[in-house]
């Protein structure tokens, strides 16, 4: 069933991206050694994380670019283990067969507004839940309070570890990460939520920028009675 929610969510984000004219998002599924690298370069431009290329290609990477082909940002699903995010649990602390799970990791997205956000998330969500598995896994900064709060905490199923994540290879040095757990069933309710949210914002983006556009025609003949005003007396 949700093989058939993913396809419909992803072909849906196509049909309302058209909406977003110049701006659109066009993604490309990679294959070649200087696409994965775009993508290794953002999102250690966006997160200080270098991901492997080899860990990269163990899975399905996209890279979102706009009308004028300019990378706008990127995500990547590891469908085989060892995953990252398990392996920097300390002591293996979590129980999970790799066999059932999937990575989500280099998820990074430039700022736009609302509908570009939406057709983002639309599109990735749509593409995991179209995915073999049912459980996916994924490690966040515990410091992005901002982050977790507007796109994690809907999507999160479960809080596997929160802590000192080990350093591995790309890392800068030792980090206090999330590692966290969802399931299809979860994404799908999320990704309303997340919906709901973005609707939310970019219907307050548009009623702000009318009241703006009002205020700023009516003062100018406001501007223009008041000069004739002064000129009469």
């Amino acid at each position: 069933m949700y093989n058939l929610i993913g396809q419909a969510v992803v072909g849906a984000s196509e049909l309302y991206g058209s909406c977003l004219g110049s701006d659109n998002l066009r993604f490309v599924r990679l294959g070649e050694e200087p696409e994965y690298e775009q993508l290794q370069q953002l999102f250690e431009n966006a997160d200080g994380i270098r991901l492997p290329l080899s860990y990269l290609k163990q899975g399905r990477a996209f890279l979102c670019k706009n009308k004028s082909g300019e990378v706008q940002g990127g995500f990547a699903f590891i469908d085989n283990g060892p995953y990252r995010s398990l392996e920097q649990i300390p002591m293996k602390m979590v129980n999970l067969s790799e066999q059932e799970l999937t990575e989500i990791t280099g998820v990074c997205l430039s700022s736009g507004n609302g509908l570009r956000r939406l057709r983002f998330w639309s599109f990735m969500i749509g593409q995991a839940l179209s995915s073999p598995s049912n459980e996916f896994i994924y490690a966040v900064d515990s410091t992005k309070l901002s982050l977790r709060e507007k796109i994690f905490n809907h999507i999160r199923l479960e809080t596997l570890y929160e802590g000192v994540v080990k350093q591995l290879e790309g890392m800068s040095e030792t980090s206090t990460e999330a590692v966290e757990l969802t399931t299809k069933a979860q994404l799908f309710t999320g990704f309303g939520k997340l919906a709901y949210r973005e609707g939310m914002v970019l219907f307050n983006e548009t009623v702000a920028q009318r009241k703006q556009l009002l205020s700023s025609t009516f003062k100018k003949p406001m501007r223009l009675v008041k000069k004739l005003s002064f000129q009469l007396r």
